[in-house]
């Protein structure tokens, strides 16, 4: 056999067999054939003009009427795969002075292209840079199969300003955190799954909280595990070594929406350092609760995210 005879390559092969095909319909074959490359060319035009951007903002402003916050966007791009790509997105409150209270670098949607045959983009991939960091995971939010799982990971603390109308100073950091979500198809509500967050090397100095000096603070290790139960997060260990104090904890979160009005309770146990100044011993003997070994206090953290309130 020769070169002229046999294919050479699948693309050959595939040209050979549409040639095939269509000469099989006789008078009719070339005429479906330029309406299938007109079709195919009409489809490749379309999304490289549709105006993405525009419709995106739209849907944004037509989401967030009448609430408390605003979502800005940078430019867009729509990939082969269907996958779009945000250049940056940005939320802040109403105010256009405050500071963002989240922002990314870069973000990206990756639809389910099985899903997409079914005419829905889930489960959903997504992508972020942030704060130094990296966010990824997938989500399906359909109360039929709601899931979500996700990684957080380095997230640089010193470069997040959404904290700045309530706190003050330097915050050094970095975060991670993981949360694996599964509603058992009876709704997010329904969902459980554990969570985990950490924050290696937590530094806070020259901190002020809603007015309150805060003395220098310095952990090795801060790290929370829990688990999310039927719109409960139950949390069976919160952790922070510090050179000044250490802090041991328990307790639980009853989602609500608003976030902000989701009921909290916490107990922990706050004992100064070994080598703790005295100023900062007399200011955890002076919190409320009750006097625990080696100068600890037991206190209590109750109310609201929004407004909690330490007995």
């Amino acid at each position: 056999m020769t070169s002229e005879t046999v294919p050479r390559s699948s693309f050959e092969r595939l040209v050979t067999r549409a040639g095939r095909v269509l000469g099989g319909l006789g008078e009719r074959g070339p005429l479906l054939g330029y309406g299938l490359f007109t079709g195919v060319l009409f489809v490749l035009c379309f999304v490289a003009t549709f105006p993405h951007d525009l419709v995106l903002q739209r849907i944004l402003h037509g989401a967030t009427a009448g609430s408390a916050i605003r979502v800005e966007t940078g430019g867009g791009s729509l990939g082969w795969t269907l996958a779009y790509a945000l250049d940056s997105l940005r939320v802040r409150a109403r105010d256009d002075a405050a500071e963002p209270v989240f922002q990314a670098e870069s973000l990206r949607f990756s639809p389910s292209l099985l899903g997409l045959l079914r005419g829905s983009p889930y489960p959903l991939g997504i992508g972020a840079a942030l704060y130094g960091g990296t966010l990824r995971g997938r989500i399906d939010p359909r109360p039929g199969s709601f899931r979500v799982d996700a990684t957080l990971e380095g997230v640089d603390l010193a470069r997040y300003t959404g904290l700045r109308p309530w706190l003050e100073g330097t915050v050094r950091g970095r975060l991670e955190a993981t949360v694996a979500l599964d509603g058992a198809g009876r709704g997010a509500f329904a969902a459980t799954g554990p969570v985990a967050l950490r924050i290696p090397g937590l530094t806070l100095e020259g901190t002020k909280v809603r007015g309150i000096t805060v003395p220098d603070l310095h952990f090795n290790d801060v790290h929370l595990t829990g688990t999310v139960k039927n719109g409960r997060f139950e949390i069976s260990e919160l952790v922070a070594d510090g050179q000044e104090i250490v802090v041991r904890g328990e307790g639980n979160v009853l989602m609500r929406d608003p976030v902000q009005t989701s009921v909290v309770s916490l107990d922990l146990v706050v004992t100064p350092a070994a080598g703790a100044p005295d100023g900062l011993k007399l200011a955890v003997n002076m919190l409320p609760g009750t006097s625990g070994e080696g100068g600890a206090r037991r206190i209590g953290i109750v109310g609201t995210i929004g407004r909690p309130t330490v007995r």
